[in-house]
């Protein structure tokens, strides 16, 4: 399970096109991950919780010449592998990290693009979204 983080202006696109962009080349990934899309705490409202959609890994690749320039305005030439998710489904109720693991989110602040949760992490979220939204990872 990943964590993929994203500013208030490029979530809706990221959403949208089911696509991330990273600069350096995802390692160790595998199709069919569960992806935690999260907005940078710094582009939330007052109430707004960072964690508001999951998805699922399909592939990686290079980004190619103009296509991050189509899905991200101003941003041709920053990044170099394109990420494509499927099943992109909004959470009913969103979240912070903090509330499904409690103080260990911290290690997770820092993250600037993604992350993969660790499996202790990752099994809490799951008990948590399980509970929260059974649907969502049926």
């Amino acid at each position: 399970m990943f964590l993929f983080k994203t500013s208030g202006a490029t979530l809706p696109s990221v959403v949208k096109n089911q696509k991330h962009a990273f600069s350096g080349q995802p390692r160790d990934w595998h199709i069919g991950e569960i992806v935690l899309v999260s907005k940078n705490r710094a582009d939330c409202g007052k109430s707004e919780r960072q964690i508001q959609y999951v998805m699922v890994l399909d592939s990686i690749r290079p980004i190619q010449p103009s296509e991050s320039e189509r899905y991200w305005p101003g941003t041709e030439g920053r990044w170099r592998y394109l990420v494509q998710c499927h099943g992109t489904q909004r959470i009913s109720h969103p979240f912070n990290l903090q509330e499904a693991i409690g103080t260990p989110a911290k290690e997770y602040r820092s993250v600037m693009t993604f992350k993969r949760l660790g499996p202790d992490h990752e099994a809490q979220l799951r008990a948590f979204l399980k509970h929260r939204e059974p649907e969502l990872l049926a």
